[in-house]
């Protein structure tokens, strides 16, 4: 057997423990026992691997991140060589504690090297999965606000807000929740001629779902009736989100635009069909 096989069969093997010993938390993270994954990854001496630890926790400190939520200490029973328990200390370790570990281990080791590779490949897999939730939730909130924005246009038209009258009403939107008209929201925010909701990010998303179907409310409940009196409620409404955003340290018209959401669907379409084509046949 060549040496490179070898390797790849040591590396492999390392990789099978540490996904054997990784267990999941009740709120869905993952995570290891130091002392189960210490002899894997080629250290016989307890001192000898907490010196590693305490190379990843000043790590942490050194991107600004508390070791305490990724290396906590605890006690458990362990038999002695006699046949007697005694308590010993291990750690509970986050997967980005074992990636940092593993990072300050022994490059030497080989097993070290094939837990680098295990890690850094659970991280990205993380990332991405991390990313298509964004991406998803963000596709989701941008269907509501189409639902919302309908909802308050017809609200308006029951009010006696014509067809050709309703850019008037929603620009009082802009103007309530933004200190902005239309037009100089698009010419702030770069966003040309996109649907500015194709360019909002999700909180943003989210306030405009909010102040329309609101609106909507308030022009049903309380009978609004006239063109005049339905525009006034809805800038008045969208003033009320705009403070309730300034008091949260948030200012509508400073957050950023994303990329267009034409472009999430098509990755998120992409990674669907992708996946679908990956799972084995039944």
């Amino acid at each position: 057997m060549s040496h490179a096989l070898e390797k790849s069969e040591e590396y492999g093997h390392t990789m099978e423990r540490l996904e054997s010993l990784k267990r999941i938390s009740g709120s869905g993270s993952e995570y290891w026992f130091a002392r189960e994954i210490q002899p894997i990854l080629g250290y016989d001496k307890w001192q000898n691997f907490e010196n590693v630890m305490r190379r990843a926790e000043d790590a942490m400190r050194g991107t600004g991140i508390d070791p305490s939520h990724h290396l906590t200490e605890i006690s458990k029973q362990s038999e002695a060589g006699n046949g007697a328990s005694q308590t010993v200390k291990d750690f509970f370790l986050s997967r980005g504690a074992c990636y940092l570990i593993a990072m300050n281990g022994n490059p030497h080791k080989p097993e070290i090297a094939a837990a680098q590779a295990y890690f850094a490949a659970q991280t990205r897999a993380r990332e991405l999965e991390n990313q298509q939730s964004e991406d998803e939730k963000r596709i989701e909130e941008r269907e509501k606000v189409r639902d919302s924005f309908k909802a308050a246009s017809g609200a308006a038209q029951d009010a006696g807000v014509s067809g050709k009258r309703q850019p008037l009403f929603h620009n009082a939107r802009y103007e309530g929740l933004y200190g902005l008209t239309s037009t100089e929201y698009r010419k702030a925010k770069g966003v040309g001629k996109d649907n500015p909701f194709d360019r909002m990010g999700r909180l943003e998303l989210s306030a405009n779902d909010f102040q329309m179907n609101l609106a909507a409310e308030k022009l049903n409940k309380d009978g609004i009736k006239g063109e005049a009196a339905a525009i006034s409620a809805n800038k008045a409404v969208a003033e009320r989100v705009r403070r309730t955003m300034l008091d949260s340290g948030v200012t509508p018209e400073h957050l950023p635009i994303e990329e267009p959401i034409k472009n999430v669907v098509k990755r998120v379409e992409a990674e669907k069909k992708s996946k679908a084509l990956s799972r084995p046949n039944a």
